[in-house]
């Protein structure tokens, strides 16, 4: 078993779930039918830069229907023997939670989350104004995206 299976196995079990058969691109594991949580763990020893978090369009999918929950877990951790040793595990964090000062829409396919800073958490931040910050996210990289379509058919106009 890889460090960070071991990492999602103590999490779920942690919150009383178990690591099965998920919507794996949405969640780790599931607290119940409505509520994924996503598990991200950082080897504090290396270099981690912009870990993906999510797809974005499966996030606003799945938060379309406000029955639906998501969680993140974040867990900082060591390797000792062989072992994960936890250093840090902020506990389930609601997505809305997650501040857009920490997290940017890259592109792969119609752009994926990325943890681009530290982790910020607003726990005052609700699901619209979340929600709104996505959406400038997603309008930073649609934009991104058309200039480097542009510079594409510059470069391609004259084969």
């Amino acid at each position: 078993m890889d460090i960070y299976e071991q990492i999602e196995k103590f999490s779920a079990e942690k919150h009383g779930a178990v690591v099965s058969e998920t919507k794996k691109s949405i969640g780790d594991f599931m607290l119940n039918a409505n509520h994924p949580v996503n598990v991200k763990s950082n080897n504090v020893d290396k270099n981690n830069y912009s870990p993906n978090m999510i797809s974005a369009k499966r996030l606003v999918k799945w938060l379309s229907d406000p029955n639906n929950s998501l969680s993140f877990i974040f867990i900082d951790y060591k390797v000792v023997n062989g072992k994960p040793k936890i250093l840090h595990d902020t506990g389930l964090v609601p997505v809305e939670h997650l501040t857009w000062e920490c997290m940017s829409i890259q592109a792969q396919g119609w752009g994926v989350i990325q943890m681009s800073g530290d982790l910020k958490i607003d726990s005052t931040q609700n699901r619209e104004v979340f929600l709104r910050g996505l959406r400038s996210a997603w309008e930073i990289f649609i934009e991104k995206e058309r200039q480097k379509m542009s510079k594409i058919e510059e470069m391609i106009k004259n084969l």
